[in-house]
């Protein structure tokens, strides 16, 4: 367990802990922060554009926030843009989808075409309170679901851009090392299967994304849930962007607890030099920087 919990920080959008850690077991993870705009080991600033994607990210998360905690102001926003008024107690993913509504209704989403790899404007370690945040700054775009995934220009073939261990799904299930985890694939959780009769998993959907990604050698972006961290939303979570994973193998075993069958993708994280695009760095760099 943490011997201690971090004290609260204030904290703006985007704005990271100086280390945070993670229980999984018994196994303490720490989440590597780069210093704002520097990666440590490079020495490489960004470009301009990406800095203005992220102050654009910035403004997208605040007025988000805005929505979600002012009544009034998502009301009238509501109204202008011709959306019904709420009805009962908001809450929920329901909620949060409507907030993500209004924000695009404004013009505030960022990155808004699917992509693999970086996402222009966020950084290793980003921290994020709700899903929708994750979607309208372009970095998963899946309210629900744990993988999201982009198809190619002809239809033929799909691959994974992201995925997101909420810990609903049981989905991350063994730690190897602080960059290298077990995935287990979408389809037939028990937790939400309810009396239905569990079945096999099958190789389909983001199932088949993942394998597509590691036949091809794309790389797939991870988000994670931490519990109990600096500057969670008020459910006392948040979700932190642990940058670009490779996977590197997949394979069927069967779940103990159900006896079916359950696809699972070994993924190891990128070093840091290939995190991010060519195209949004600037080489040797070390003082100058951009707003």
């Amino acid at each position: 367990m943490v011997s201690s919990r971090p004290k609260p920080v204030k904290e703006g959008p985007l704005s990271k802990s100086k280390q945070a850690r993670h229980v999984v077991g018994k196994v303490v993870r720490h989440v590597k922060v780069h210093p704002r705009g520097i990666c440590s080991n490079q020495q490489t600033a960004f470009t301009p554009e990406w800095y203005e994607c992220r102050s654009a990210i910035k403004e997208a998360l605040r007025c988000y926030r805005r929505l979600l905690s002012d009544k009034d102001y998502r009301e009238s926003i509501s109204k202008d843009h011709g959306m019904g008024l709420e009805r009962g107690k908001p809450s929920g993913i329901g909620q949060h989808m409507r907030l993500a509504k209004l924000v695009r209704c404004l013009g505030k989403w960022v990155n808004t075409a699917k992509q693999i790899g970086c996402v222009a404007g966020i950084e290793v370690g980003d921290g994020f309170h709700w899903r929708g945040e994750l979607c309208i700054v372009g970095l998963h775009s899946e309210f629900q679901k744990g993988i999201d995934c982009i198809t190619s220009l002809n239809g033929s073939k799909i691959w994974a851009t992201s995925i997101v261990d909420s810990g609903r799904y049981d989905s991350c299930t063994r730690k190897v090392s602080s960059d290298e985890f077990t995935y287990c694939g979408e389809g037939e959780n028990p937790s939400f299967c309810g009396f239905k009769k569990l079945k096999d998993q099958k190789l389909v959907g983001g199932n088949r994304a993942l394998m597509n990604n590691m036949i091809d050698r794309k790389p797939v972006r991870v988000i994670r849930r931490f519990d109990n961290i600096g500057n969670t939303n008020e459910s006392g979570y948040k979700f932190v962007y642990e940058g670009l994973y490779q996977v590197n193998r997949c394979w069927k075993e069967i779940r103990m607890d159900s006896g079916k069958y359950v696809y699972k993708f070994n993924l190891v994280k990128l070093e840091d030099h290939l995190q991010y695009e060519p195209q949004w760095k600037v080489n040797n760099v070390r003082t100058r920087r951009y707003h």
